[in-house]
């Protein structure tokens, strides 16, 4: 920054890489740069290809995350936080090709955080089994959100009438071989109201945006405890999670989860050196 003497008195304005202004009734030059580079070092590439995954992921399921984050105030939105939680996780390399169609690796993210205790589950054998006691409840087509609100709130410390229980599943198509192309994940989500009133059957609560069909899972009693059922897992990968909530809107409190898988194959095969490689290559 120059202090600028003139015969024709106060300049102000741009000229050249040059702005002029007045301070003091003296004029006061500085330069700026004319272009804006966007230099790709090996490391902004990194951080930029490490967000890719976590980002396509977050466009296919945010309709079912909206209320799945406290402490959402101002500009904030559960996209921020989606991204925060997850940068944390291991790093999943996609390509600029797979990135530019929107596909995503399905991988164990955090789909809800706050402050009620975390609900636990586990894949075994075609199952998602929970934490959750339900006692010798079978469910059924026939079972009503009533009967297994009485069941999940007599038997559970800290849940209660009008809670929700949220399940989120996704299912992926396997891959035989690293070379092949992934295919777009489905996802479905529906959430149970603990309402003691509701004569609601289970069966008959919408799905959102369903794999194609209730068929391709069912809420079930394994060992006293809420599992739900997946099909076709030789063919197919699965991720879910089941999310406590309590509320409405910017009150609305939530279980900490992440998505559980029922195998990490193709998750594996996208993270580390090699895939990390494939991934910055093909953005040159």
């Amino acid at each position: 920054m120059v202090k600028v003497k003139s015969s024709v008195g106060i300049i102000k304005g741009k000229a050249g890489n040059m702005s002029y202004f007045e301070v003091n009734g003296e004029t006061i030059g500085r330069s700026f740069h004319t272009s804006i580079k966007n230099p790709k070092t090996e490391a902004q590439m990194k951080q930029r290809i490490k967000m890719n995954n976590i980002l396509n992921m977050y466009k296919y399921i945010k309709g079912y995350l909206q209320q799945n984050f406290e402490g959402i105030i101002g500009n904030k939105n559960a996209s921020s936080f989606f991204r925060s939680y997850n940068l944390m996780k291991t790093p999943v390399w996609l390509t600029k090709g797979q990135k530019e169609s929107y596909k995503f690796v399905l991988a164990p993210y955090v789909v809800a955080q706050g402050r009620i205790n975390s609900v636990g589950y586990e894949f075994r054998d075609g199952l998602f089994v929970s934490d959750i006691n339900i006692g010798s409840l079978e469910i059924n087509d026939e079972t009503e959100e009533n009967v297994l609100s009485s069941v999940v709130c007599g038997n559970n410390d800290g849940w209660a009438n009008n809670d929700t229980l949220q399940i989120i599943l996704l299912r992926q198509k396997r891959i035989e071989a690293s070379d092949e192309e992934i295919e777009l994940p489905k996802c479905c989500s529906f959430v149970v109201t603990l309402d003691k009133a509701s004569g609601t059957r289970i069966c008959d609560i919408p799905v959102l945006e369903s794999l194609s069909n209730m068929s391709r899972f069912s809420l079930c009693n394994i060992d006293g405890k809420l599992a739900v059922r997946v099909a076709d897992t030789e063919e197919y990968s699965y991720a879910f999670s089941v999310v406590h909530g309590r509320g409405q809107g910017r009150d609305k409190i939530v279980s900490s989860q992440q998505l559980c898988m029922s195998d990490t194959a193709l998750y594996d095969s996208y993270c580390g050196e090699e895939a990390l490689g494939k991934a910055y290559e093909s953005y040159k």
